[in-house]
């Protein structure tokens, strides 16, 4: 069996120190360009592979970054993977990707490995609840919370200004005459449930609707409970004639739902949904959309984290940030004027 090229290897072969070689691999700011290039190359071409747990040992931690999401069926949360995972290969570091699936038990089964496996941080969707022992594990390693806020954690947190994406799509319907619109979002257990849903009825207030009157569908964070829930807004005796959603899957399924009970959108139904899937682009003449800037939301958590980390100062910090990023709304062909008054206005267009 071929035998494992090391860094003395490398270092004999170059006429270097083996400290040197380790350096550069490193990417030590106190080693030259054209020597790193050199090392590399040589490592390169000679099929070296960094020694993980060897490095782990010497440092106290690994080259692995966790992402513990809810799933990865949410676009918002797969796109947070894709972009963590390429600012980590860019450092030099290895994203490690769990699923949740908003359990406790499995969230702690995570938390648990990765703390095995000294990793450098975690970037953690909290779960609707934190069990205690993930909580006392997560005050030992470095990490930030992101989208969703456990206030049990004392850690910074990175996520978009929930209220402020409510009012858009509020404001964007009231512009166009809707006087009854819906909302389907996801729980109040959950942080961003509780916030998406006050800002939806600030929103309604501030353009003096009466928000108690308001249909409201809170459950799930998934693509049936979106179903279900506009469903349910359909069966009303009196329907809305537009709608807000505050959840990416739960736009998926209210807008299917729609579809399949033969609703014509925008022409009897206005509808907003939350985040940009590319195929949010296609559906019907487009959906209007809630989009987030969900790269830079990752980048700046992910910066955050390794900042703390390097510094020591990671585990519990004694004043946590709070980062808000702000939304914008896409419009596109699933919003329109509420049918009495596209007809009214189409009455006055033939009598002039």
């Amino acid at each position: 069996m071929k035998t494992a090229v090391k860094q003395k290897d490398l270092a004999a072969a170059l006429g270097l120190s083996v400290s040197t070689v380790a350096r550069a691999l490193a990417g030590s700011p106190r080693i030259g360009k054209d020597t790193t290039d050199r090392v590399r190359a040589e490592a390169e071409k000679r099929g070296y592979v960094v020694d993980q747990a060897a490095r782990a040992m010497r440092q106290g931690t690994s080259s692995l970054v966790g992402l513990i999401a809810p799933d990865l069926q949410n676009d918002f949360y797969a796109t947070v993977a894709r972009a963590l995972s390429e600012r980590c290969r860019e450092r030099g570091l290895q994203l490690v990707v769990a699923v949740s699936n908003d359990d406790p038990a499995t969230e702690l089964h995570h938390v648990r490995n990765l703390y095995a496996s000294r990793a450098r941080g975690i970037v953690l969707i909290p779960g609707i609840e934190v069990a205690r022992e993930s909580r006392r594990l997560l005050a030992t390693v470095p990490h930030v919370q992101l989208v969703r806020h456990c206030d049990k954690l004392v850690s910074d947190w990175f996520g978009i200004a929930d209220e402020d994406a409510m009012r858009l799509g509020v404001a964007h319907l009231g512009a166009l005459g809707h006087r009854r619109i819906a909302y389907i979002g996801s729980a109040v257990s959950i942080s961003t449930g509780a916030r998406r849903l006050e800002g939806f009825r600030r929103a309604l207030q501030e353009h003096g609707l009466d928000a108690a009157a308001a249909p409201i569908e809170v459950g799930g964070c998934d693509t049936e409970s979106g179903h279900a829930s506009m469903a349910r807004l359909l069966a009303l005796p009196r329907r809305p004639t537009g709608v807000v959603l505050a959840g990416a899957r739960i736009t998926d399924g209210a807008y299917a739902c729609a579809r399949e009970h033969g609703v014509a959108i925008p022409d009897e139904l206005s509808f907003v949904g939350f985040s940009d899937a590319p195929a949010y682009r296609w559906w019907g003449g487009g959906l209007t959309t809630v989009a987030l800037p969900v790269e830079d939301i990752a980048t700046a958590a992910l910066d955050c984290l390794l900042r703390r980390a390097d510094q020591g100062g990671g585990v519990s910090p004694e004043r946590p940030v709070q980062v808000m990023h702000r939304t914008a709304l896409v419009q596109r062909g699933s919003t329109a004027p509420p049918p009495a008054a596209s007809a009214g206005r189409g009455r006055r267009a033939q009598a002039q």
